[in-house]
């Protein structure tokens, strides 16, 4: 087992709070007067999370939206921030109450990013929640058939309630007033326990439809249904990875492997699912070029992501390097996770589980021969043990 520790150390506590996308607003905390504190420093931290969650919540004006399906959707959107506006007050009461010891009152910093983390948590447990049987079959249904759910519109990091409302639009008519129903109660979970989530699938989708495109690519069966013109160029004319296809087409992507691995026997459900995550604005999504890449050399203990460290993101994830025949290492995968967040307790911390992925993934690709087909790796941003090997399942 490997313990991973920060390359140069936590953040210091007197660091100002990530600015890219969520901005604190300026101005001296030490200043105010001791009864006004508390009352300030949570609008300091509550505004620019209102500010940033009404992105998520936006339809942007060039989306093309039937006008009665636009008015209701606006409405709910606007309904469910008011109520997020009235519950975030309390929830960095909570934090502040939750960080404070006797030797030491929380750092304004910390409280922030706690609920920060927990803002974006709820954004990621909405996009992975089933709804209902009927809203399930009707979402099935309008992403196998309806090339207009991946026409979205403005930053796609910031799409979380415009995807779901083009995929209402999809729906018949008849179908759409039971759909809103049930938008609006998974709405109302934020911030309340939920049900069993389906975990992730061992292979995103977009990795398992690219595996099926390199068979297309060396002349092997072509999985039905046939890929769309467009997307078949990008990825069998142009031999595009998936990292460089533009949004729309990822969203294509991942439409067809919908179809296909439906065609192949997978469930519904399962197929749903795999939809839900491999579409997942994560925080590693949503902070997208924001922190430099963390790179290692062949062999060395990769450095700790500088996202997962300023949210204070610790855990275990264990990677699955199958041997062929011959010994050699075949593609690596993410077999579990089990991630802490601070300010996320009592769910899982959906938004996060993935932020260490890529690294490990990189570092198991680049792994020697010595390195046994399933190992765990250790984050923690606390003091570690000196470097051992990692530790073969038992």
């Amino acid at each position: 087992m490997t313990n991973f520790k920060p390359r140069a150390g936590r953040l210091a506590r007197s660091a100002l709070p990530f600015t890219l996308l969520f901005t604190l607003l300026a101005g001296s905390l030490t200043a105010l007067a001791a009864p006004d504190r508390a009352t300030r420093n949570n609008a300091s931290i509550s505004a620019p999370l209102n500010e940033d969650l009404a992105r998520a919540f936006a339809l942007p004006r060039e989306l093309d939206l039937d006008p009665a399906l636009r008015a209701e959707a606006e409405a709910m959107a606007a309904t469910h921030l008011a109520r997020i506006r009235q519950l975030l007050p309390a929830w960095i009461d909570e934090e502040r109450r939750l960080q404070t010891t006797p030797a030491e009152p929380a750092s304004e910093d910390d409280v922030y990013h706690a609920v920060f983390a927990r803002v974006l948590n709820e954004l990621a447990l909405w996009q992975v929640e089933p709804g209902d049987a009927d809203y399930e079959q009707a979402t099935l249904a309008a992403l196998a058939a309806s090339p207009g759910v991946c026409r979205l519109q403005g930053d796609a990091r910031f799409q979380d309630f415009a995807s779901r409302v083009l995929r209402l639009q999809a729906m018949p008519p008849a179908r759409r007033k039971a759909a809103l129903d049930t938008e609006r109660r998974l709405l109302a979970h934020w911030g309340q326990p939920r049900a069993a989530l389906p975990p992730w699938p061992v292979l995103l989708p977009q990795d398992a439809a690219m595996q099926a495109v390199e068979q297309i690519r060396r002349g092997g069966p072509r999985a039905a249904p046939a890929l769309p013109p467009a997307l078949a160029y990008a990825l069998l004319a142009e031999r595009k990875p998936y990292a460089e296809l533009a949004t729309e087409s990822k969203c294509q992507l991942q439409q067809w492997w919908l179809r296909a691995s439906v065609a192949q026997g997978a469930t519904p459900a399962a197929a749903l699912a795999a939809f839900r995550y491999g579409t997942l604005i994560s925080a590693t999504e949503r902070f997208a070029g924001a922190f430099e890449p963390v790179v290692a050399a062949p062999g060395a203990v990769p450095g700790y992501p500088k996202l997962a460290e300023r949210f204070d993101v610790t855990g275990v994830i264990r990677i699955a390097r199958p041997l062929d025949a011959s010994g050699k290492a075949g593609p690596a995968s993410i077999g579990e996770r089990k991630i802490t967040v601070r300010g996320i307790r009592g769910t899982r911390p959906v938004a996060f589980e993935n932020v260490f992925d890529a690294v490990a993934l990189h570092h198991a690709r680049q792994a020697g021969p010595a390195t046994p087909p399933e190992f765990e790796m250790v984050w923690t941003l606390t003091p570690a043990e000196p470097d051992t090997p990692e530790k073969a399942k038992p």
